[in-house]
């Protein structure tokens, strides 16, 4: 019987199962108590220093001059935890989405009878259902160039529709129905591919500027051959734009 054992397992066999919500308005609205909260607190410690300022008392005429003094009275926190709540959603808020691809086999899992066969129950139920405010801890997309990304998201889904889902799943019982492509060989395909239009491009345009003879029309083709340098780069790197703009300009 599938229980959160079950689903923890799965999520700790493939990364790309590693999806959580995000909890955006919630974490949004929890920030907004506490600025709220620490709106008044401000308020009621600017009164609260004229108060003691105009007291006579020596101990609360001292806590604008001594931290100690201030540190040992009573206090609440609120700041700090502000400041940490605030960090924590800036972290969350940098993880990548997770495809629709890796949402729907979640899901699909979770409802085969072979997978989780529906043992969330009630509201729980709902948590990768009624939502699309996910991060995805594992396989970040953002650490891929768009070559690998269209083989993990394009090829590969393609290739198993049609063929690849002719070949056994994964052999364990507790994940019967589930095919695994490796992620590493996907990047070797794509490095290969890489090294492949590395040698051609310059070895093609030179073969094919070389059997041109009109000077317009090599001066065309070596505008096209520059903007297809471009186009691979960004296809097989992840340059950013200026080392992009850089390699082509050389």
């Amino acid at each position: 019987m599938a229980n959160y054992s079950t689903l923890s397992n799965l999520i700790a066999s493939h990364g790309d199962a590693a999806i959580f919500r995000r909890f955006t308005p919630l974490n949004v609205k929890i920030l907004l108590y506490m600025q709220a909260e620490l709106t008044h607190l401000d308020a009621e410690l600017r009164i609260l220093e004229t108060e003691d300022r105009n007291s006579g008392d020596a101990e609360k005429t001292s806590f604008s001059s001594s931290f100690y003094a201030l540190k040992e009275s009573a206090g609440t926190g609120s700041e700090s935890q502000w400041h940490s709540a605030l960090l924590q959603f800036m972290e969350i808020q940098k993880l990548a989405k997770p495809m629709p691809r890796d949402i729907a086999f979640l899901r699909e899992w979770l409802d085969r009878p072979e997978g989780g066969d529906f043992f969330l129950r009630g509201r729980e139920a709902d948590t990768w259902q009624a939502s699309s405010d996910f991060i995805k801890l594992c396989g970040q997309e953002s650490d891929m160039d768009a070559l690998t990304r269209v083989i993990h998201n394009k090829i590969i889904p393609w290739y198993h529709h049609v063929w690849g889902h002719r070949a056994k799943p994964s052999k364990t019982r507790e994940w019967d129905g589930v095919w695994v492509y490796d992620r590493a060989m996907l990047t070797a395909v794509a490095n290969g591919i890489s090294t492949m239009l590395a040698s051609l491009l310059p070895a093609g345009s030179i073969l094919i500027l070389y059997l041109l003879s009109k000077p317009a029309t090599r001066l065309a083709v070596s505008m096209l051959f520059i903007m297809l340098f471009s186009f691979i780069l960004t296809a097989v790197s992840t340059a950013r734009r200026v080392d992009i703009f850089a390699a082509t300009a050389a």
